[in-house]
């Protein structure tokens, strides 16, 4: 079952982890004009009132009739389209029925927007799928911090046991922020474990989404030092609106590893905390492209492993490992982004 998110602005990666823990690239699928027009809108507006009975009998109607339920979801199903074909093609054919979406923290993108452009691809979701003990969202950051190797409980096979050694963890002030062409978008969050351990957790706390911060957005500016700059200022004043100071940075979106986005990163960091700055290395942490990507891939194989209500008996440890060593007879399991 391959498992994949939609883009954040720019490309959405489709990562495939297979049953056996290889991980492997499958495809890279560019943004539509009409999904980067619907994120400017959308990016920063505020949490719509819930629809009206007209509203909820039109998607109803629209849905009936085979149609997006609305004209936003007929975009974000477009895109999820694409995708969905480009990955079955990388597979040669592989089936793609279940995924696993993130993004940044968008409070005007409602889960059953998400949940109707799911519905109209042909696919369904690993969130929000009633379990109370699961999220219904993932944000961006979480994924990342995954994908980099935080967070996550060795005994993910039982529930109990998963949540005791996430309550030992240490928790973190992180200030994660992403570059793509067409928006800088960076958060500041208190984050313990990877995944949230309820269907009403996970969302970033402190956040900024600008979209004159994008690569492509050099031009608006006087020069490449003012464009530079206002991303400096961005980050630095959302940084500053915690009382506490930060403890991990992590990256995401395909132009992060810019050598002039790094300088500027590494600058605020410094006037931040001048003493002690903290570290960016590149070389030490997951692709930026890809971090998100995998942190999902993560969350979907274990989904797939797990029930995620119950804990497992012993036999079931034994049950797995026999299927892991006969993986290869059949068709792998995939988990997508």
């Amino acid at each position: 079952m391959p498992q994949y998110s939609p883009p954040v602005l720019t490309t959405s990666v489709a990562v495939a982890h297979l049953y056996n823990g290889t991980v492997l690239t499958i495809t890279k699928t560019p943004a539509t004009p009409a999904y980067t027009a619907l994120m400017e809108r959308i990016g920063n507006a505020p949490e719509p009132p819930p629809p009206g009975r007209l509203a909820k009998w039109q998607r109803w109607w629209n849905k009936k009739r085979g149609q997006p339920a609305t004209a936003d979801v007929g975009v974000l199903s477009s895109l999820l389209i694409s995708l969905k074909a480009a990955t079955v093609s990388a597979l040669g054919g592989q089936p793609v029925d279940r995924v696993a979406v993130t993004g940044p923290s968008t409070p005007a993108l409602i889960n059953q927007d998400l949940h109707d452009a799911l519905e109209h691809a042909g696919l369904r979701s690993w969130l929000g799928d009633g379990s109370r003990y699961q999220p219904r969202r993932i944000a961006q950051c979480r994924a990342v911090f995954a994908g980099n190797g935080h967070g996550l409980c060795p005994s993910y096979t039982d529930l109990f046991q998963c949540w005791s050694e996430g309550g030992d963890m240490a928790s973190r002030l992180t200030l994660f922020v992403s570059l793509t062409r067409h928006a800088l978008y960076a958060s500041v969050d208190e984050i313990r474990e990877a995944f949230p351990k309820s269907a009403w957790g996970g969302d970033d706390g402190l956040r900024v989404l600008d979209f004159d911060g994008g690569l492509d957005g050099r031009g608006r500016f006087a020069s490449e030092g003012d464009y530079w700059a206002h991303v400096r200022g961005r980050i630095v004043g959302l940084a500053r609106q915690s009382s506490r100071p930060l403890q991990r940075v992590l990256l995401g979106g395909e132009n992060a590893t810019n050598s002039a986005f790094l300088a500027t990163l590494r600058d605020a960091l410094a006037e931040l905390s001048p003493v002690s700055p903290l570290r960016v290395d590149v070389a030490m942490i997951e692709d930026p492209t890809y971090a998100a990507a995998r942190g999902m891939a993560v969350y979907a194989r274990r989904r797939q492993e797990v029930p995620g209500d119950c804990m497992e008996r012993l036999v079931c440890d034994e049950r797995r490992e026999k299927e892991r060593s006969g993986a290869s007879e059949g068709s792998p399991r995939l988990e997508l982004r």
